[in-house]
């Protein structure tokens, strides 16, 4: 159980991707992920129990809740928006990757696994200078992820890599400081469906942190050919 841990707990990705698969329910559907947020309530330090709540069902959306509970306490909860699938019919918006070390040259970082479990499920090479606890000018991080354990559900496997980095606040501290997860908001763009992915790039910036001990950061996923794949919002708490 321990090597699926994050800073303190469950990884939240981790945690994230099985309530999605829990919302989602049995069975083949038509309807894919849109967009699923998760709100994480207290460290999951055992095996969890999930359960698909509420369905509500629309000529063309579907929003299904999903809960995780320890020993009867949620632990966290999930509301996903799933469509159908559309012809694409209006001009594709998205942001375009940034400056970045190409991946051949990208060289790996290795995380202590007796600080993070799960980094041994992962590698990560930094494509930009800026590190976690490198007193950096700009609160930044972004690298190179994949995984190295498979996980077949791309959804899925977008919601783990979203959380895969350390928080981006980090990149300007020297001191270790928590920044955990309260809220995780993930879109996903049509390309998680119809792209075969292994590497992605993934660039997690701290849009703004206040005095009152919260944060708030945005996340953004390429493929290595740059086509978005998934951009996300966090709500964290300084610790």
């Amino acid at each position: 159980m321990r090597a699926l841990f994050g800073f303190g707990g469950v990884h939240g990705g981790l945690l994230a991707a099985a309530l999605l698969r829990a919302a989602r329910g049995p069975g083949p559907s038509d309807r894919l992920p849109v967009e699923t947020t998760t709100y994480f309530l207290r460290p999951v330090l055992a095996m969890p129990d999930l359960e698909r709540l509420a369905v509500r069902e629309g000529g063309r959306t579907t929003i299904t809740s999903a809960s995780a509970t320890v020993d009867g306490t949620l632990a966290a909860t999930s509301t996903t928006v799933s469509s159908t699938a559309r012809e694409p019919s209006t001009p594709v918006v998205s942001t375009v990757a940034p400056d970045i070390t190409p991946l051949d040259l990208a060289e790996r970082f290795v995380i202590p696994p007796e600080f993070v479990p799960i980094s041994t499920k992962m590698e990560i090479r930094p494509a930009t200078p800026g590190l976690p606890y490198s007193g950096a000018t700009v609160p930044e991080l972004c690298a190179w992820i994949r995984l190295t354990e498979s996980v077949h559900d791309p959804f899925e496997r977008i919601l783990i890599l979203a959380d895969a980095l350390a928080p981006s606040y980090a990149a300007i501290l020297t001191d270790l400081r928590m920044a955990p997860s309260v809220r995780m908001t993930v879109r996903f763009t049509p390309a998680v469906a119809r792209l075969p992915f292994d590497w992605v790039l993934v660039r997690a910036t701290t849009a703004e942190a206040g005095t009152d001990g919260w944060l708030g950061e945005h996340v953004t996923i390429w493929a290595p050919d740059g086509e978005l794949l998934a951009t996300s919002t966090q709500l964290r708490a300084i610790r």
